[in-house]
């Protein structure tokens, strides 16, 4: 009987083993399965982060608009005509979700065109987008900078001062703000952008390709001292229109070449 219980009590002793073995290994294989999937959620992580922000960050590669200034703005260029000889360059300093912005372009937009298409005045704007900062936007962020992407793009088709005239006939009200839909699809089309141009429209705009042109753009006012838009400029002299008589193109250009001058 001795022997017979001696025996059981090894046997126990073994199964005992067996099982405080077989525990550890199967503890052992759960933290090797927890560790490797703790490493494919952190893994998951990092790649929904980054695709997340390079959906937001400016293409690698940076363009310049067709017409593109030497200061950072965009020449609206002529219908007809080649400017005869050597005429007025006019500089407009303007942000797109700026209401006086809008009430000077109603104004006076169509003279300036108008000029411009008689070869006797160049004009250059150079967008800002201080705004952006200075009111809140939900949900439609960075509004004046991607108006300001949007219309170098239409540049690119060809389209600027048709586009550059849209987004001041539809400028919301303040603080609202630019839709993507708005941008990309409703002002390209009214705008006049279709076809295969709008597939190259919509392609800049959506991979910020005038990011930087932008930002320059932006900068611009700063460093030449602009406090406010809009404000135009010519020769380095504002231009008083705040005070004009009329908005018909001669008037216009009247105050254009007195500023010119320095006689204003």
């Amino acid at each position: 009987m001795a022997n017979n219980s001696n025996l059981s009590k090894r046997v126990a002793l073994r199964q005992q083993q067996e099982l405080e073995a077989r525990r550890k290994r199967n503890a052992r294989m759960l933290g090797v399965g927890l560790g490797v999937l703790a490493l494919v959620v952190v893994v998951l992580i990092i790649v929904v982060v980054a695709n997340a922000i390079s959906s937001k960050a400016p293409a690698a590669e940076q363009l310049t608009p067709p017409n593109a200034t030497e200061g950072h703005g965009i020449a609206i260029k002529s219908k007809n005509t080649q400017p005869a000889g050597d005429v007025p360059n006019v500089v407009v300093y303007e942000d797109s979700q700026c209401p006086i912005c809008k009430d000077y372009e109603t104004q006076y937009g169509n003279a300036m065109l108008q000029l411009i298409d008689e070869g006797k005045i160049t004009l250059e704007v150079r967008t800002a987008y201080f705004l952006d900062d200075q009111i809140e936007q939900t949900p439609n962020k960075k509004s004046s900078q991607r108006a300001a992407m949007a219309a170098a793009a239409a540049d690119a088709v060809g389209k600027y001062r048709e586009y550059h005239k849209v987004i001041y006939e539809n400028q919301p009200r303040e603080g609202v703000g630019y839709t993507d839909q708005q941008l990309r699809v409703d002002f390209a089309a009214k705008a006049g952008i279709t076809g295969d141009d709008l597939a190259t429209f919509q392609k800049l705009y959506d991979t910020k390709a005038y990011a930087d042109f932008a930002k320059n753009s932006h900068e611009a006012m700063g460093k030449a001292g602009i406090g406010g838009t809009p404000t135009y400029v010519v020769n380095g002299k504002k231009i008083n229109l705040g005070n004009l008589p009329s908005n018909d193109p001669q008037t216009v250009l009247t105050a254009i070449q007195s500023a010119a001058s320095g006689s204003n």
